[in-house]
């Protein structure tokens, strides 16, 4: 089976990113199959040297065609859609130069991965697989990025657009399959995938603690509370650094650290440093490629999902969350739903308040300070990696959703 994965943001496994559409689309050229990635070249570095208009890559029999369309975080958000729209514009026109396709999985977001999607299953003759990764437009109407009526009405319209010509659908969160669902599509053709915790690349024999504490000696004999991902204006990271202020009083030992870019870098920067706590327990760190990720994580004592304060976020499925449990360490989050409930009903870390950083610094404290906690909650975070979101099984999970894809398309 030749799989055509249309998704605008792809990074390889020695850059940040998430790691989901890689891993899985090894395991499925392991498991016989043909992937092809249609993507961009915004998540690769000058070391590709991906500098012509279309670029051809093969990572370890994965065929990646990536267009040449920049796009960044701190865009403005009408530069972000005339990124979004000039990709999917472009995609269809590269992608119809491959000799034969058996499925398009169109990977949203963007929402506009859908235009080149369906067109290039009419094209090849094929089922379209639609995989979810947030609710849009649920999400940026929530946050006001969406006002007018017009833009409103022509971002639903393009959402019922992607699911009606959808064979199957994948939806990574509880919520986003009843999300999906009320829109009318067959509840029973949309299949959960959640994000994967890739437990070999987390707990494989050269990740070790010392391999990060080498590079940041000062930090040895801290406890580390790690973020590890992207700046925006929906992750609220500037939160962390009022719950580092009141950590101060409480626990001035505690350091936490903050891998990452984004548009609002700066906002968390500046932040810090009106609270006094930038270079003294907080510490802002560049972006880190993946395949150093298990290092900072295995000197970490508890990791952190962080998103602003409105209730469409808590549908998400963040791979903070998945890659905490896949090195088998504590969680913190302040947002409620599914990730919330995993968290109280298999004690692998701790729900704080959303907007009160007292309470949040005293609950971390509390968990930090209570040495039998923090092992129990590393051990249940391990055991549910492995047990619960292994990427082996969810790759293969949806694997089977691409095949029946194909096997019942008329």
């Amino acid at each position: 089976m030749h799989i055509l994965l249309l998704r605008q943001q792809f990074s390889p496994p020695d850059e940040s990113g998430s790691g989901r559409p890689y891993e899985m689309a090894r395991r499925w050229v392991e498991a016989g199959h043909q992937v092809t990635i249609v993507t961009s070249t915004a998540m690769f570095s000058a070391s590709y040297k991906m500098t012509k208009k279309v670029n051809h890559l093969d990572l370890g029999g994965i065929k990646i065609i990536a267009i040449n369309v920049p796009y960044n975080n701190t865009y403005s958000y009408f530069r972000r859609v005339l990124s979004f729209f000039s990709f999917a514009h472009k995609a269809v026109k590269v992608a119809k130069s491959i000799e034969k396709v058996d499925v398009v999985l169109g990977s949203s977001t963007p929402l506009t991965i859908a235009l080149p999607s369906v067109k290039l299953s009419k094209y090849f003759g094929c089922p379209m697989v639609f995989e979810v990764r947030d609710l849009w437009p649920e999400m940026p109407i929530a946050i006001g990025a969406l006002r007018s009526p017009i833009t409103k009405f022509l971002a639903k319209r393009l959402e019922l657009f992607a699911y009606r010509n959808a064979h199957r659908i994948i939806a990574l969160s509880p919520g986003m399959v009843s999300g999906v669902a009320a829109t009318g599509y067959p509840e029973n053709q949309i299949a959960l995938v959640p994000n994967t915790s890739d437990v070999a690349r987390f707990r494989g024999p050269e990740v070790s603690a010392e391999n990060f504490l080498a590079e940041h000696p000062s930090l040895r004999g801290r406890q580390l509370v790690v973020y590890a991902g992207t700046l925006g204006r929906l992750n609220s990271v500037e939160y962390l650094a009022e719950i580092a202020k009141e950590m101060q009083a409480l626990n001035p030992q505690v350091a936490f650290l903050v891998f990452g870019g984004g548009g609002c870098r700066e906002l968390v920067q500046q932040s810090a440093q009106q609270l006094g706590v930038l270079d003294h327990n907080f510490f802002m760190m560049v972006s880190i490629p993946k395949n150093k990720i298990p290092d900072v994580f295995a000197a970490s004592s508890v990791c952190v999902s962080l998103f602003v304060n409105i209730p469409e976020m808590w549908k998400n499925s963040a791979n903070k969350f998945f890659d905490t449990l896949a090195a088998g360490k504590p969680i913190l989050i302040n947002y409620q739903g599914w990730q919330l409930d995993l968290i109280n009903e298999h004690n692998i870390g701790v729900g704080v308040p959303a907007e009160d950083p007292l309470v949040a610094a005293t609950k971390l404290n509390e968990l930090l300070s209570n040495n039998g906690a923090l092992q129990e909650a590393s051990e249940n975070s391990k055991a549910m990696g492995a047990e619960n979101f292994h990427v082996d099984e969810l790759s293969a999970r949806a694997l089977s959703v691409l095949k029946s894809a194909v096997e019942t398309y008329a």
